[in-house]
């Protein structure tokens, strides 16, 4: 085994030990911790000290030595905790953090226990049997040491001359919020949240534009012809070539930078259907050699019935792959971290007819730049994905990009309806640690490709990760979070949505695409039923009764939230309003239009956010390819829910702090717009003003709109298992 000096700052006499005095750390100054890359890190305790001079008192025998970590051995902050040891019913001295060293005598039993914000607190107890083996030091836990992670080890070193023991605990606390099987949640993460198309995807092209290495894309969808940018002043009258410049493929081939793109297979992987969710243009571009321009396809061919359940993990796993230096140690059996989502059957051929296919996909929607900058949100690269925080009926900016400038120009004078509807989602502009997360999730996804030969991998090539990311001081915590089948098998999403339902206190928000998630709500109703106070609230979409499998879901869930908190669920739906002009005629007709809300925002207590391209239901949580971004910082959350509401709210209302004055804004809203909307539906949806202005009764204010749903019975598709929509 391997011998080491300690540093100077570990070696602790018992002279420097009774100067410090106290059996509590706390606030020490978080600058000890030498804050670098994804955080703090260890100090490593196999450097060479550099001692000089000294004597080490001949009584010490061994040295005890704790570290206070998180669950992905990340050192905890000083300043947000508590770290106490007890021997006998009295405090043990100690300093420095987040490693504190302990010189041991003669045989006794140590209590250490250690706290930090947001985290599950752990207590264990060390027996020492006053000897000089490398077993001399034995472990006890206890029931707070469940789900943590607590790893002991053993190793010899050499201080001041003499050969000791050395015996290492490793302490790592479960956070409450954040996915403990995920990758880190790191810290000094700066992240912009966007909540329309035209300030997402001018920040894309803007950063894309900048990038001198790499890019690598992410899809569900692509679409050569989509275009990034569209300026409200020239864009109507903008000719092909100058809409063409802006598309993302234009965009791309004006790069010197090396291009990697993925998008989602159905069915198959590259089988009869590879081609839908692409375009010849891509696909010609994966074909060409040497024009740094790389695409592969991936099918995600879950299907059938399967087990799902989230694998146990042993912490001494996470240590080393986060500190390898370690692994000269001897570590002592532990055991696994297993998961607090309870394992389940799933079965896709839960259909009103026998039929087993593959209905899964990858859903991912992201990208990186240079590896410094990363993007994570639910938007595709294809038309419908784009439009402005306003939503308006008439925008001609949404116009297919052949359109005519005749074609923009009557969609701009309220003549005629654009190619696309209004459409809500959000993106996020991410620098810091976790962008060498966002991209690893592609590196992993790439590299399958390449080993299995898909098509196009002849052409494709490997690439490095950028692991050394800038910390910003005023950033947030946060962690990249995935949905991820065999081979990946990653879960990441739902633990994070499961934490956060577990410790909601005041509300829950919901915006998405999609209501039907039986695994959550669920643990929703659970919670409810727990916390009297606590609030839902939902904004989804009406449901196509006739042609949407997840109907009979939907209607169910707010079936049975209806009926158990019928003044705690809160259901909403947006809409945009304009006054149309009767072409040839100086006459107006009301025109209401449904907002296509594609959203996938979650927020808990104006304290977790997680947002990106996972929806509101089963398949996004357990097999379907998702990417979320999960924040866990008060002042950042409660900005963001104060910046959503403020826009489907009526313009000039500020939204409230308090959750109950929030919600009573929206209620009161989005009464309102009813009762305009009920007074247009009842002249027929067709009212004539002959060019006079609209009547206070017929003038909507914000987004804002009730949603109710209809009984099951409506439902035409109905026998569809709830894994499946």
């Amino acid at each position: 085994m391997l011998r080491h000096r300690l540093p100077l700052a570990l070696l602790l006499a018992p002279a420097l030990l009774s100067a410090c005095g106290g059996g509590t750390t706390r606030g020490a100054p978080d600058e000890d911790l030498g804050v670098v890359g994804d955080g703090a890190t260890i100090p490593d305790a196999n450097a060479d000290g550099g001692v000089d001079s000294g004597m080490l008192a001949p009584e010490i025998v061994a040295l005890l030595e704790i570290h206070a970590l998180d669950l992905w051995a990340q050192p905890l902050l000083a300043s947000e905790s508590t770290l106490s040891i007890t021997r006998d019913g009295a405090a043990v001295p100690v300093a420095g953090f987040p490693v504190v060293s302990i010189p041991l005598t003669t045989a006794t039993t140590y209590q250490v226990a250690l706290s930090a914000d947001a985290h599950e607190p752990l207590m264990v107890g060390v027996t020492f049997d006053g000897s000089r083996a490398l077993d001399g030091a034995i472990l006890q836990t206890g029931s707070s040491a469940v789900g943590a992670g607590v790893s002991m080890s053993h190793d010899t070193r050499t201080v001041l001359g003499r050969e000791l023991p050395v015996h290492v605990v490793y302490l790592g606390l479960r956070h409450l919020w954040f996915s403990a099987a995920g990758r880190p949640a790191r810290r000094g993460n700066e992240i912009r949240l966007m909540t329309s198309g035209e300030e997402a995807w001018s920040a894309v092209a803007d950063d894309l534009r900048a990038s001198t290495d790499r890019v690598h894309m992410s899809t569900w969808w692509w679409q050569s012809t989509f275009e990034l940018e569209r300026d409200a002043a020239t864009h109507v009258s903008s000719s092909l070539a100058e809409r063409r410049s802006n598309t993302i493929v234009g965009v791309l081939d004006g790069l010197a930078a090396t291009k990697r793109i993925l998008v989602g297979q159905f069915i198959s992987q590259d089988g009869i259907l590879d081609w839908v969710s692409t375009d010849a243009t891509l696909r010609a571009r994966g074909a060409a050699i040497g024009d740094d321009f790389e695409f592969m396809g991936q099918a995600n061919v879950t299907r059938g019935m399967f087990y799902f359940e989230i694998p146990a993990f042993d912490y001494v796993d996470v240590l080393l792959s986060q500190r390898p230096m370690f692994a000269d140690r001897t570590f002592d059996p532990e055991s696994p971290i297993e998961s607090t989502i309870a394992p389940r059957d799933v079965d896709l051929t839960d259909w009103p007819i026998s039929l087993d296919i593959a209905g899964a996909s990858y859903h991912q929607k992201f990208a990186t730049v240079d590896g410094r900058i990363a993007f994570v949100g639910g938007m595709n690269l294809r038309p419908a994905d784009w439009d402005t925080d306003a939503h308006q009926v008439f925008e001609p900016r949404r116009m297919a990009i052949n359109a005519t400038t005749a074609e923009r120009l009557a969609v701009a004078d309220r003549e005629a309806l654009p190619d696309n509807g209004p459409r809500k989602d959000f993106m996020t502009r991410i620098e810091g640690p976790i962008v060498q997360d966002v991209d690893e999730v592609f590196q992993i996804r790439w590299e399958t490709q390449l080993d299995s030969g898909a098509m196009y991998a002849e052409n494709a090539t490997p690439f490095e990760l950028v692991r050394d990311q800038p910390v910003f001081a005023d950033g947030v915590q946060a962690q990249v979070t995935a949905t991820l089948p065999q081979p990946y098998w990653e879960h990441a999403i739902a633990e994070s949505w499961f934490n956060a339902v577990a410790n909601a206190e005041r509300y829950i928000f919901i915006e998405d695409q999609y209501f039907r998630v039986p695994m959550l709500v669920d643990l929703i109703i659970e919670r409810m039923n727990e916390i009297p106070s606590l609030e839902l609230v939902v904004i989804t979409k009406p449901v196509n009764e006739y042609t949407d499998p997840g109907c009979e879901w939907t209607y169910r869930t707010t079936e049975e939230l209806s009926a158990r908190f019928p003044t705690r669920y809160h259901l909403f739906q947006l809409r945009s309003f304009d006054t149309e002009v009767t072409f040839g005629f100086d006459e107006t007709e009301e025109r209401f239009t449904d907002i296509d809300v594609h959203s996938k925002m979650l927020i808990v207590d104006d304290v977790f956010l997680s947002v990106g391209s996972a929806n509101k239901n089963n398949r996004g949580i357990v097999y379907e390819g998702e990417l979320n971004v999960a924040v866990y910082d008060a002042a950042w959350v409660r900005d963001q829910r104060r910046r959503l509401l403020s826009l489907i709210l009526p313009r000039g209302v500020a939204p409230a702090d308090g959750t109950n004055a929030w919600i009573t804004q929206l209620e009161m809203a989005a009464s309102a717009n009813q009762a305009v909307w009920n007074n247009w539906d009842a002249e027929g949806g067709d009212i004539s003003l002959d060019g006079d202005p609209l009547p206070a009764a017929y003038s909507p204010a914000g987004l804002i709109y009730p949603l109710a749903f209809r009984a099951t019975r409506f439902c035409l598709l109905k026998g569809i298992g709830p894994d499946m929509t």
